[in-house]
């Protein structure tokens, strides 16, 4: 690769973790018009159909039986139910919370795969990661105690969010066991909208002064048009760049970058608290993750070890 692509790559990687980090602001500017599951929907129905309609148009094939089903459950596992809680959960919780709290899901992910996928050796590195990223997020919901007396929907957002994470992993995880056979961004496109259809079905069994708090403002159309144009389109496609020129490790910088971004945008917008035990707390969850997805690299590295062995045998037998 040369340097102009490695510039190009970081530059992408920058866009990602900035994008990503302040849909959690522009959410949570959003919710405050209009329902999170209304919010959820019309973003998803929108970014999935202009993705879809543009791979189709450049060509990318509709997958077809197996993989389009499969495609669909996790579109409605991580849109349909992660993105779309964690949308309602902003309504009741801040911004840069809700962020530290999701940056948590691959310890989650570790626990799905080891009985889904590949039991994980339980190693003290990894039961560390998951110790201190739960320790963290603990650290940081301290700071939020006073909210239960403040807020009477601020337990209701703790659970919904909780759920969120869950649903996102579980979302990542099928991801992972069945590889759906189809154009990476068709396939998005199809999650997207698969998740946002399921969600604005869902709205159907709410009143409308349930959804819309009042008249929709530009204030909740920027948070629409920002979240579909910068928070799927630009920075998913950064995405893409990123994990096709730079490797697995650099890559994955952008997931502790984004809970930074977050924090620091929602108090520096909304004014959300910043305090000495959210920067402790989310320090200590980053380090969590970062050790529990070195135990994800490391067995991984270990099955295509044993693979190739397996090969090789096979060999020497023939």
């Amino acid at each position: 690769m040369t340097k102009a692509d490695s510039r190009k790559a970081f530059v992408a990687l920058a866009l990602v973790s900035f994008f990503w980090g302040t849909t959690y602001l522009a959410t949570r500017i959003g919710v405050q018009e209009a329902h999170g599951l209304f919010l959820s929907s019309v973003r998803q129905c929108i970014a999935g159909s202009s993705l879809i309609a543009f791979m189709w148009i450049r060509g990318a094939s509709f997958p077809r039986g197996k993989a389009l089903v499969q495609t669909i459950i996790i579109g409605l596992m991580l849109l349909g139910a992660g993105n779309a809680l964690m949308t309602w959960a902003l309504q009741y919780v801040e911004s840069g919370f809700a962020s530290v709290v999701s940056a948590s899901g691959p310890i989650f992910i570790a626990i799905f795969s080891h009985f889904m996928i590949q039991p994980l050796p339980w190693s003290p590195k990894l039961i560390g990661g998951m110790a201190l990223g739960m320790l963290g997020i603990l650290g940081v919901f301290s700071n939020y105690l006073d909210s239960f007396d403040q807020s009477p929907n601020f337990a209701l957002g703790l659970l919904i969010m909780f759920v969120a994470t869950l649903f996102w992993a579980l979302g990542s995880v099928f991801t992972a066991k069945w590889k759906p056979s189809t154009s990476l961004l068709m396939g998005a496109g199809l999650q997207m909208f698969s998740g946002g259809l399921f969600t604005a079905i869902i709205c159907t069994f709410f009143d409308w002064d349930q959804l819309v708090f009042g008249q929709l403002s530009m204030q909740f159309w920027g948070s629409i048009l920002y979240l579909v144009v910068f928070g799927s389109f630009v920075a998913y496609s950064a995405y893409i760049y990123v994990m096709e020129h730079l490797p697995p490790a650099q890559a994955a910088l952008s997931a502790y970058i984004n809970p930074i971004v977050a924090v620091i945008a929602g108090a520096f917008v909304l004014g959300e608290r910043l305090t000495w035990l959210t920067w402790g707390g989310m320090l200590l969850t980053i380090v969590g993750v970062y050790l529990v997805n070195q135990c994800f690299k490391t067995a991984k590295q270990k099955m295509l070890e044993a693979d190739d062995e397996v090969l090789q045998l096979d060999k020497e037998v023939v």
